[in-house]
């Protein structure tokens, strides 16, 4: 029991030393920080805009009451929330929150059109980098010839099972339509 033990204890160290789980610990902690950085350019700059542009104060308040004539406030009401104008009884009130949804669904293309425009920056300065190192390495070269790297040629493409079976078909039709024609 102890052995199984320790060797699930080895195990889980192997597990959690290998880089994969500590590249994915920072990516959870860089992602984190860079939801908070989207959450204020939708929250302090895209919304504002969004607002100005919808009539009637913009999409925070933008609910649907299910059942208006329920929830109205009472002289006993306590627990009130207000929607457009109008009190209702926080505890009875069904609504449905179009402002939270559309807010979500801007928020989502924030953060994609944001990860999209890094990855593609990304992606071409690591292009023009291997590049320059290339043109650099190329140079080298042929400054020095004899440095540069043997390149074995690549071994000729080995037929696969389809290719040979294809290949007896083909034999065995023409044979067919050979002997057909005589």
């Amino acid at each position: 029991m102890k052995a199984k033990r320790k060797e699930l204890v080895e195990e889980f160290k192997k597990f959690i030393t290998k880089g994969n789980v500590i590249d994915m610990a920072i990516g959870v902690i860089i992602g984190s920080a860079f939801t908070a950085i989207v959450n204020s350019l939708v929250k302090g700059i895209l919304m504002p805009i969004i607002t100005f542009a919808i009539p009637n104060g913009g999409i925070d308040g933008l609910v649907t009451v299910l059942n208006p004539s329920a929830a109205m406030v009472t002289e006993s009401t306590q627990n009130t929330v207000q929607y457009r104008g109008v009190t209702y009884d926080a505890d009875v009130v069904n609504i449905i929150d179009w402002g939270a949804f559309i807010n979500a669904i801007i928020n989502f293309f924030a953060v994609a059109l944001f990860l999209f425009v890094l990855l593609k920056t990304f992606t071409y300065l690591k292009s023009k980098k291997d590049k320059l190192k290339a043109a650099e390495l190329e140079k080298y070269y042929q400054k020095h010839p004899e440095l540069r790297p043997v390149t074995k040629e690549p071994e000729p493409k080995k037929p696969t099972e389809l290719d040979v079976l294809l290949e007896i078909r083909d034999t065995l039709k023409a044979k067919e339509t050979k002997e057909e024609t005589k």
